[in-house]
């Protein structure tokens, strides 16, 4: 810690430096008097409320109901013209008089995009390629950058692991195409980044979303899920700014599940022991007394818990060097466990660059430091999270007993126990430091550019358990204390180089790029643990302090890898209407062997500007059309390391002699593939992008990705005795369409609207699997196991399961429910039981009448934004959405049945007529309506969310104060949520085989938030 705050005050004190350094000298200035109209360059309506503002000063002014202005500043000072919609404008004063200025709108196809080792005119951009500026991220209330994407980028499914501070986020491009990972390439200023978790939203311009193959074939290996390009924010020159922006807000549950209370919880347990002709265990007088009993999940949530996040940043620049550069803090705690769940971010960062030899040559840094620390408590994971007990445990019992001691509940299975004491037991936290030094060299000369770009990423990670002396029923308690402590540490290293010629003859343009990369990485790890610690409290939880012989657990290991690339990209377009781009890539990897080394990935797309014809002149209406179509190859090398040769493992091998004379043994790990290669996606795409009666805009896109040689696990024959070989057995296809539509139109005086809107739809299906058995399972939920299923005709991670048919409603039901032999189908059941499908006509329940029940993969992701300004307010909105997916509602299982149960229950089974969907309750289930693996768990997970919604006002005229801006706002997180899901949270995800499975999910909080932007 000691450490970043060190680089994090030199870092601020090297950006004060730049400041002064660039500020202007002493004297003084003639001043004059400027005066002009701002018209529309088109029309030549006089625009109103246009800022005019003396560069670098907080001397400012707006035109009025004419467009009119007027304006004293110094000779020779540059005033800046600006208006939504429009382009801004700088004009340096040369005398005084009249100024009148025509400002262009602003067509945002002739922005500049960042593609792969380049940027490009969008105009011109021929892939699939989705963009999020600064301004779109600060209309958020979002403190993470991997969840601005959601809702906002069609054909990117984000969704949050867990609302727990600190989680996963799961993104998604273009469905699931491999049984591996299907997270995206992270790229942040041109450094390849495992997770962009601990960067500061606050420090990106923008983030450019690559999502056909096209676009992302030029990262090759690492570009199969599609990638995601993050540029920081750059000074700029004659812009020197100091900026805060800070926040504080409440969270809370959006929701709590509708549990039995204590005389409910009663009544039904007695109903199930009488449907199992067993003694009621409880009598009217004692439910009488109960009352409703303890609240569990209100007794486990953490009432108002704050988020809070402060950012300081200096800017600026002149003609000879820029610079950026930023402190920032976050800090969130848990809505459930107080005290045990919260996550901490320190991230410091500098942007500085340097031109010399009168611009031929730019040297520079993007570098920055990152702190996080992290509480948390399981959740996700069956029993053993206090979510799951909240729910599981009987609301009889209280939280504490007549001693003061944890209340220890008699009446449920002892797999739950009290969750407060859970919570209180619960001793753990991790944390890291990432530093990212990155360092550029850029010569310049006649269209040519070298490029070379050399970087290091350093992690330091820490997490320290300590296990207490505790008692929570019989079957969960400890003899000792224990303690248990891991460390790592991991270094990256990269090294790309460019070369880019650029060149225009008439109305030809050409350009052509070739580069090679090089990345290696080492790293360490070592833990330990030991029991009976001198003392039993956490701040003497050292292993030094355990003295328990026998007890005593250690490990380490080490890593090393390396990989290479050679790289180019051709780019022509004729007259800015005829586009043609194709790249190839090789990439080398040391996951693969001499055989299968080296992966070859090719791509080509071409475009048309359709607007730009002589013949589409005439079509006012039309202000903009283009047509693309791309094709390209990606790779996936996500395996584990050494699986092309055979491994030896000493782990766990240790023999004892007569007497007790240890020895270390080895054993014969995985069997090798020396022909393992690469999974390769191919993908197809078509678009279209149009702008026309002047305020709308739209995007179409069209594609098919079939990915092969899935990288999978190969049964081998059990007398080999080795751990089974990886192999190139299957493939996935994606396909899908996507669609945006944008709005944006300056209404009147002072008032502007922007409506963005996107949908997009995939399906997902699975060609191949070309292991022994032609598919392959996961996922389970406690009892309940392969869950998921992968096989030929049906969507990746499928849910196999039983189907039901409803609820037997009398006995003669039963009795007639027979198979095409005549076999009774389920002999055991009662009236009031499920009805399980009989699929293969066997007479037997079983596991081979499980069959395709849903897919947790949503067919459609959708997200609708929209802002407007009057006067100097400004008003955002964001809705975001899933549809058309399952989840498997693990809370609905009652294998330990003497749980509580949601309010749903009531609605179960209690005579001939009373429910054909709920069964009725028992003390034994023999039919297993709870514990067989079927569709009765299965719920409809689409959602409707108001994500974001922000009220902001912004005071202008604060010169005295030396503020050029100040915003206040408060904002709303996931206000309202619309789903007919009923567990916590409708953003259930997970691996590819284990998606959508709800044990307990730890909700997203509803988040209440005010916050200060300043500007001086």
């Amino acid at each position: 810690m000691n450490r970043i705050f060190i680089l994090s005050v030199l870092l601020l004190i090297c950006s004060c430096c730049c400041l002064f350094a660039q500020q202007p000298g002493g004297g003084t200035a003639t001043n004059v008097t400027v005066k002009g109209i701002i018209t529309d360059s088109q029309t030549r309506e006089t625009l109103i409320g246009v800022s005019v503002v003396q560069k670098g000063t907080s001397v400012a002014t707006v035109t009025d109901v004419d467009g009119a202005y007027t304006m004293n500043a110094p000779l020779n000072a540059t005033l800046v013209f600006s208006y939504i919609g429009y382009t801004p404008q700088e004009i340096r004063i040369t005398s005084g008089g009249e100024l009148n200025v025509q400002l262009k709108e602003n067509n945002e196809l002739d922005e500049v995009v960042v593609i792969g080792y380049g940027v490009q005119k969008k105009s011109l951009v021929t892939g699939a390629i989705s963009s999020i500026s600064s301004k779109d991220l600060a209309q958020t209330g979002l403190m993470r950058a991997d969840q601005a994407m959601q809702g906002r980028v069609p054909g990117v499914t984000v969704m949050n692991n867990s609302g727990q501070p600190g989680a996963a986020v799961s993104i998604r491009i273009r469905g699931a195409g491999t049984n591996n990972s299907t997270d995206p390439l992270y790229v942040v200023d041109g450094f390849i980044m495992s997770s962009i978790e601990s960067l500061n939203p606050g420090d990106i311009e923008s983030m450019e979303i690559l999502k056909d193959a096209a676009s992302a074939a030029i990262y090759g290996a690492q570009g199969a899920n599609g990638v995601v390009l993050i540029t920081t924010k750059k000074g700029k020159d004659g812009e020197n700014r100091i900026e805060y922006s800070g926040s504080y807000g409440i969270q809370n549950p959006r929701r709590y599940l509708d549990l039995l209370d204590a005389k409910s919880y009663a009544r039904i347990q007695n109903e199930a022991a009488y449907n199992s002709a067993k003694a009621l265990p409880y009598s009217e007088e004692q439910i009488v007394s109960f009352g409703k009993g303890t609240d569990w999940q209100r007794e486990i949530t953490n009432k108002n818990a704050p988020i809070t996040n402060h950012q300081l940043s200096l800017i600026g620049g002149n003609t000879k060097s820029i610079y950026s550069s930023s402190l920032s803090y976050f800090m969130q705690e848990g809505i459930f466990a107080p005290g045990k769940s919260k996550y901490e971010r320190y991230t410091a960062r500098l942007n500085y660059e340097s031109t010399f030899l009168n611009g031929l040559l730019k040297i520079g840094t993007n570098s920055d430091v990152s702190h996080v620390k992290k509480q948390s408590v399981a959740s996700n994971q069956g029993n053993s999270g206090p979510i799951s007990s909240a729910i599981n445990i009987d609301p009889i019992t209280p939280v504490y007993d007549n001693m003061g001691d944890f209340g220890i509940s008699p009446y449920v299975a002892t797999e739950v126990v009290n969750p407060v004491a859970r919570i209180y037991y619960t001793h753990g936290s991790s944390s890291y430091t990432r530093i990212n030094l990155m360092g550029f060299a850029q010569l310049s000369y006649k269209g040519f550019t070298l490029r070379s770009n050399l970087g290091e990423v350093i992690n330091y990670t820490e997490s320290r358990g300590y296990t207490p002396l505790y008692r929570l029923n019989s079957s969960n308690f400890t003899n000792s204390t224990g303690v248990s402590k891991s460390m790592s540490q991991n270094f990256y290293y990269n090294n790309d180089n460019t070369l880019t010629y650029a060149n225009k003859v008439n109305v030809h343009n050409f350009s052509a790029m070739i580069g090679n990369s090089v990345r290696k990485g080492n790293g360490t790890d070592v833990s330990a643990s030991k029991q009976g610690l001198l003392y039993d409290d956490p701040e003497y939880a050292y292993i030094a302090l355990a003295k328990t012989q026998g007890s005593d657990g250690a490990g380490g290991g080490a890593f090393k890898q390396a990989f290479v690339s050679y790289f180019g990209r051709v780019s022509y377009d004729f007259d800015s209407r005829y586009m043609m781009t194709a790249t190839y890539r090789a990439d080398g990897s040391y996951r693969f062997g001499p055989n299968n080394r080296f992966g070859y990935f090719p791509s080509v797309s071409a475009g048309w500007n359709v607007s730009n014809e002589k013949f589409m002149q005439n079509e006012k209406w039309l202000d903009m059309l283009k047509a693309r179509v791309s094709w390209g190859q990606t790779g996936n090398d996500a395996l584990d390391d050494w699986q092309y040769v055979s491994t030896i493992s000493t782990w766990g091998k240790t023999y004892y002699f007569g007497d007790n004379e240890q020895a270390i043994g080895a054993a014969p790990g995985r069997t090798a593939n020396p022909d393992l290669k690469w999974e390769t996606s191919e993908q197809f795409n078509i678009g279209f992008d149009a702008r026309f009666l002047r305020n709308f805009t739209t995007t179409v896109d069209l594609y098919r990705k079939t990915t092969k040689d899935l990288l999978v696990i190969i049964p081998a024959p059990m007398y080999i005795g080795n751990q089974p070989p990886w192999g190139n057995a299957g493939s996935v296809r994606n396909q899908g369409i996507e669609f945006s539509l944008g709005y944006r139109k300056d209404l009147k005086k002072d008032w502007s609207i922007d409506i963005n809107g996107n949908i997009a739809y995939n399906q997902n299906k699975v060609i191949e699997v070309g292991n022994e058995n032609g598919y392959i399972t996961g996922g389970s939920v406690i009892q309940m196991q392969n869950l998921l299923m992968m096989e030929p005709g049906q969507p990746i991670g499928y849910f196999y399961l039983v189907k039901t048919l409803g609820v037997f409603q009398n006995q003669a039901q039963i009795d007639n429910y027979k198979s095409s032999n005549g076999t009774v189908i389920q002999p055991k059941a009662k009236p009031g039981d499920l009805i399980f499908k009989d699929r293969n006509d066997d007479g037997v329940i079983d596991i081979h009448d499980r069959e395709y029940c849903g897919s947790p993969h949503p067919k459609f992701n959708f997200g609708v934004n929209v802002s407007t300004k009057f006067k100097n307010f400004d008003f955002t909105m964001f809705w975001t959405g899933l549809i058309g997916h399952k989840i498997f509602n693990g809370l609905r299982r009652w294998d330990l049945q003497t749980s509580n149960f949601q309010t749903t229950a009531m609605n179960r089974w209690h005579g001939e007529g009373t429910s054909n969907s709920y069964p009725r309750i028992t003390a034994d289930d023999q039919n297993g309506n709870f514990t067989t693996a079927s569709d009765f768990f299965l719920e409809d997970g689409s959602f409707l969310r108001l994500k974001d919604i922000s009220l902001g006002y912004t005071f202008q005229q604060l010169n005295k104060f030396n503020i050029k801006q100040c915003r206040v706002y408060v904002s709303a997180l996931n206000l309202l949520t619309f789903t007919k899901y009923t567990g916590y949270e409708p953003e259930v995800t997970g691996g590819v085989l284990s998606q959508g499975l709800d044990r307990g999910v730890y909700p997203q909080p509803k988040t209440f938030t005010v916050g200060l932007n300043l500007s001086f």
